[in-house]
């Protein structure tokens, strides 16, 4: 099993949900070392306005979160987060 497909699984991602990145950034034991897990969607995927419709991607921003240590770890999440076209053509 890919460590892709553990942490997808470990976050509870769906699809279009994945993980596309793993990185990890070991430091000197003074420092706390950082997991960075890289999220995306599959491309081509439309996603549900607030009326239900099924809309097209617009554009995307990047995004960055702070998750839960692993282990003594820090966790930071960075994610493409899609930006939809609306049924009424609001962004």
């Amino acid at each position: 099993m890919s460590s892709e497909i553990l942490f997808s699984q470990a976050l509870g991602l769906q699809s279009p949900w994945k993980v596309e990145e793993i990185c990890f950034s070991s430091a000197p034991i003074s420092a706390q070392s950082e997991l960075y897990i890289y999220l995306g969607f599959e491309p081509g995927q439309q996603f549900v306005d607030d009326l239900g419709a099924l809309c097209p991607v617009h554009d995307t921003v990047d995004r960055k979160w702070q998750h839960l240590n692993f282990f003594e770890h820090s966790c930071l999440l960075h994610c493409v987060v899609p930006r939809i076209k609306t049924t009424n053509g609001k962004v």
